[in-house]
């Protein structure tokens, strides 16, 4: 019995030292903002039985419109083991691509799903 909770203790300290939180919706809940130009938004949520992840990139001028920027709007998610799958619930394309996530402390890194020009993994900060 003392082992057990020895090596119970033990597990709980381990696993609390690097910060690195498991992958839930709870979570992701809430606005980030990207860490390298601060302006670029996600925000998670559940709505009915959807999870949703909505990307705002801001606005800019085409063709004389002011529209979002290339990859703005919601999307479907489903957490995987250090991944999330996406979906655009703009584009007719079903399919579901997935992308590196992983988050720690306050921390969460993606894959780059929308095509910035930052890198491969974006680094996102929670706003709450």
């Amino acid at each position: 019995m003392k082992y057990g909770l020895l090596l119970l203790a033990l597990t709980f300290l381990c696993c609390s030292a690097d910060d690195t939180k498991s992958l839930t919706s709870t979570n992701l809940q809430g606005k980030w903002i990207e860490t390298e130009t601060r302006l670029d938004t996600l925000s998670f949520e559940s709505w009915e039985n959807l999870e949703i992840m909505n990307l705002n990139r801001g606005k800019e001028m085409k063709d004389g419109y002011l529209l979002p920027k290339s990859g703005s709007g919601p999307y479907n998610y489903i957490l995987l083991e250090e991944k999330i799958s996406l979906n655009s619930m703009l584009s007719s394309d079903s399919n579901y691509d997935d992308y590196y996530l992983k988050i720690i402390g306050n921390k969460l890194n993606i894959g780059n799903f929308y095509g910035d020009t930052s890198g491969e993994i974006l680094t996102f900060e929670k706003l709450d």
